[in-house]
């Protein structure tokens, strides 16, 4: 088995579905658990531009993943996965977890370099177009 795992959002069908869930460990200390979240829990993206990712996590939280580099092609995409360090299924930090995607059949992986939480009000001012 690979050192990592395929893990997020997909579409299979027209349906969004996570992958293959993951047993975890603990959950992060709690200062660090407020910008943490399960990879197993995402459930919807999309990416206003090829450098900007928005995930759902859960029913009502939304992520806004800063990528390394363009990562060219991602906002066509209908799905993607969250690669991840196997030593847990939390994402704490942009190191914690990689985009990734398959352009052409080969696939494209995108280093995350910030992971911010949207606040409400954060969510509320994105444009209908932008959310996941």
């Amino acid at each position: 088995m690979s050192a990592s795992r395929w893990l997020g959002a997909m579409m299979v069908g027209g349906a969004i579905v996570a992958a293959v869930p993951h047993p975890g460990f603990a959950q992060p200390a709690a200062k660090a658990a407020e910008q943490c979240f399960l990879a197993d829990d995402v459930n919807g993206f999309n990416a206003p531009n090829d450098h900007t990712l928005y995930i759902r996590v859960g029913v009502s939280d939304v992520y806004r993943l800063d990528l390394m580099s363009d990562c060219q092609g991602l906002r066509f995409r209908e799905g993607i996965g969250l690669e991840r360090t196997p030593a847990s299924s939390w994402i704490c930090s942009p190191l914690d977890a990689t985009v990734v995607y398959r352009e052409t059949g080969m696939p494209e992986r995108c280093p995350v370099t910030a992971i911010h939480k949207l606040t409400k009000a954060e969510v509320g001012a994105l444009p209908k177009r932008d959310r996941p």
